[in-house]
């Protein structure tokens, strides 16, 4: 498929971490442009994140946390309300389905689901479904069997 929105973005901060002037954001825009997404260098993506069609139409703002083994839907938003800097903390094996926003200093609980078009501005418990606008808890998955 080619470069995603993760590829540029890791190439951003890579060479952030290198010192190289300029160049992190160049690279960065180019593939906000290309992918018609945004996924800031200073959001911190553990390395297994992965996103939906590319990351196509997704918006990660600065200070957003995406814990290991979550996975983001196309157009998909995380960011913080307007005017607040708290941002979203999303935990580890999180699916966030399509078209799902995540909104302002909000924890999103271990294993959880966040449903296709949902609204979360409240904070979702560990292994919770949660569906609609606003979204509210419809079930909790079953513990993991190791």
């Amino acid at each position: 498929m080619g470069p995603d929105a993760l590829t540029f973005y890791r190439a951003a901060r890579r060479l952030r971490r290198l010192g190289v002037p300029l160049l992190p954001a160049w690279v960065s825009a180019v593939g906000d442009r290309l992918l018609h997404s945004h996924v800031d260098i200073d959001a911190r993506l553990h390395a297994t994140v992965g996103l939906g069609y590319g990351g196509v139409g997704v918006v990660v703002a600065p200070g957003v946390e995406v814990g290991e083994g979550s996975f983001l839907s196309q157009n998909v938003s995380v960011e913080p309300r307007l005017g607040e800097a708290d941002a979203p903390r999303i935990g580890r094996n999180v699916y966030v389905g399509v078209g799902a926003q995540i909104i302002g200093p909000v924890t999103v609980g271990d294993d959880a689901v966040i449903g296709a078009g949902a609204l979360v501005t409240a904070d979702v418990p560990p292994r919770a479904v949660v569906v609609g606008d606003p979204a509210r808890v419809v079930k909790y998955k079953p513990p993991r069997q190791h």
